[in-house]
């Protein structure tokens, strides 16, 4: 019996998902940077606290995160979704949401606020973004750093703070910004400032959309915490929010000083309009008797009077300037000029 070789072939590995970054915190408290290659068997460790973060728009990084039986299916659904309402809900033992943070060049591109998705339990925090943001890249440098991490909570908590960081800056920014328009408003610059005004208040305003909806999420949070929140966390990630939420009255103060300043723009764009129309009617009513003059005298008609005078032109521009005076007379008595 002639049999033929087979070639059997190893079925193909799947993708192994490149981290953006990965941290890994031992029992001892050394942590220690997680390989693309060593994820699974971090998550295996049961001494150790895991921290992967993903880069949502990698294929094999959604792969995995749809493979990982770690990962309630709520979990899953939120991290590779593209729905950015903010909340925070549980999933089996652990928590998932989706948190707001500024795109890393947001001073550039203010229109673009982003969102960080992210699942947490007693020993591991997965996250996952599509593009690079601020308060995690803040993150990953506190723990190079040193930053002590005793559960991933505390990563969560102190996340909250670079965001409160990030965002008391960029207040900050946008208050310098408009103490200089004021100033230039008051220099009577109002019609160059306007526009730079309008800026701002539109900053402010996608702000405020972006941390309104957060902040309800994360007080919500704080009633219907795991048990394995023990009550210190539970204080520091309380005070965090309460920290976030105190910008709150800060963004409300910048939006009202920008409504303030810009009906002080207008009311000064408008003052500026009336002077103008003002002086406009002025002129038209000091030429308005010359102008009926020149009309009539330049009629083709006969019968004109000074037609054969030598000094009739002469006459008629002093007649002219009688009626202009006269106009001017009659205008500072009625006390319009």
């Amino acid at each position: 019996m002639t049999t033929s070789d087979a070639v059997l072939e190893a079925p193909e590995a799947p993708p192994q998902p490149a981290l953006v970054c990965g941290y890994s915190v031992d029992s001892m408290g050394q942590m220690a940077v997680i390989a693309d290659h060593a994820i699974d068997d971090a998550l295996a460790a049961e001494d150790t606290l895991v921290w992967l973060h993903f880069d949502q728009s990698d294929a094999a990084a959604r792969a995995w995160i749809q493979a990982c039986p770690r990962l309630p299916e709520g979990a899953k659904d939120i991290l590779l979704g593209s729905d950015a309402h903010m909340r925070i809900e549980t999933a089996g033992e652990g928590l998932v949401g989706v948190v707001g943070d500024l795109h890393h060049e947001f001073a550039e591109r203010s229109d673009h606020l982003d969102v960080l998705r992210l699942y947490l339990d007693n020993r591991c925090l997965i996250s996952a973004r599509r593009s690079p943001e601020t308060a995690v890249d803040k993150l990953r440098r506190s723990l190079g750093e040193g930053l002590r991490v005793e559960r991933p909570l505390t990563l969560v908590t102190q996340f909250l703070h670079h965001v409160t960081d990030t965002l008391g800056d960029l207040m900050l920014d946008l208050s310098d910004r408009l103490q200089a328009l004021e100033d230039r408003m008051l220099d009577g610059g109002a019609d160059r400032a306007s526009e730079e005004l309008g800026r701002v208040r539109r900053i402010a305003a996608r702000l405020r959309r972006h941390m309104v909806p957060q902040q309800h999420a994360l007080l919500g949070l704080i009633s219907r915490l795991p048990e394995w929140v023990q009550g210190p966390d539970a204080k520091r990630l309380q005070n965090a929010i309460e920290r976030l939420g105190a910008l709150g009255h800060d963004l409300d103060l910048v939006q009202e000083r920008c409504r303030l300043l810009q009906d002080q723009a207008s009311a000064k764009l408008m003052e500026s309009t009336n002077r103008n129309l003002y002086l406009l009617s002025i002129v038209t009513a000091l030429a308005l008797p010359p102008t009926l003059l020149s009309g009539i005298f330049g009629m083709n008609l006969g019968g004109l009077p000074g037609q054969q005078n030598p000094f009739g032109f002469w006459y008629g521009i002093g007649f002219m300037v009688i009626t202009v005076m006269a106009t001017v007379l009659v205008l500072r008595k009625l006390r319009i000029l």
